[in-house]
């Protein structure tokens, strides 16, 4: 990365559209002005959610613990159960692994093709009971406020640079938020690259805003790890990102909702596991 690009971006990237040619794409690093602009949008944003009748988390917070928590006791004992049952194939996978596979006996190739495969269908269902406790606030109004502040980042520090004049142009114009989304909706109908490259650029900023990104290297890790999963999932026929912009006149589903993405199957969260046990 030289120094020019440091100065403009956050983050920046190549890609070749379907004719072959190479363009730039990047997230401006923004203004003190457009930072504080973000600030009012998400306040603006905020009031405006909680007026419409929206709890904001301090109440949906008392309103869970006056009920018994977030988690039902039906929940709690199936979480355990589940990590009783994904413990137990785990072992019996940590097992049988320990052999090379020319060691193996069919029957243990067997077990361990069966143990995979239930440990997958039990790590699903753990994944869906723990989403369920991290959706548990996002009704609340600093949610919807924030998901509505990411898009407005999104649309305003997502560029495409001119390879041969150096101009930088949004990639969503410069009119007000529903003019962009307006133009957005243009994009994904007409322009599958262009949709494709917002997308990853809407990605960033959303990892970008949470605070899970601060350097051009952090960006350009978690754009790899994007590629990859972007990739390996479409392979498979599965969708990837959830994007706010999909559907702006879907407000309740599209533009509320976190943009993440969807869960693989990984390691059990201690930290839920942890709540889980003292609700």
């Amino acid at each position: 990365m030289n120094k020019k690009t440091e100065e403009k971006y956050l983050y920046s990237f190549e890609a070749k559209d379907e004719s072959g040619k190479l363009r730039k794409f990047g997230i401006l690093k923004p203004t003190r002005k457009m930072k504080e602009d973000g600030e009012l949008f998400y306040a603006s944003k905020l009031s405006q959610f909680i007026s419409a009748g929206i709890l904001p988390k301090i109440v949906l917070e008392k309103v869970f613990k006056d009920s018994g928590g977030i988690i039902s006791g039906v929940d709690q004992k199936e979480y355990a159960d589940l990590f009783s049952e994904y413990s137990e194939y785990r072992n019996q996978i940590d097992e049988v692994s320990t052999k090379l596979d020319s060691q193996k006996t069919d029957s243990e190739k067997e077990k361990l093709a069966f143990c995979e495969a239930q440990l997958i269908r039990v790590r699903k269902r753990m994944q869906e009971l723990e989403m369920a406790q991290v959706n548990a606030f996002e009704n609340t109004a600093e949610a919807k406020a924030r998901n509505r502040t990411i898009v407005w980042w999104a649309s305003n520090l997502g560029v495409e640079e001119n390879s041969s004049t150096g101009e930088i142009l949004s990639l969503l114009g410069a009119g007000s938020i529903d003019d962009k989304l307006d133009l957005y909706d243009v994009i994904v109908e007409s322009d599958k690259f262009l949709s494709d490259c917002f997308s990853r650029l809407n990605y960033l900023v959303t990892v970008w805003y949470l605070g899970s990104a601060s350097s051009f290297e952090d960006f350009e890790q978690l754009d790899k790890e994007y590629s990859k999963r972007l990739s390996e999932e479409s392979a498979d026929s599965q969708e990837v990102v959830v994007n706010p912009l999909e559907d702006k006149k879907d407000e309740e589903k599209k533009q509320d909702e976190p943009v993440f993405f969807e869960a693989k199957i990984s390691e059990p969260n201690k930290e839920i596991i942890e709540n889980f046990k003292a609700s």
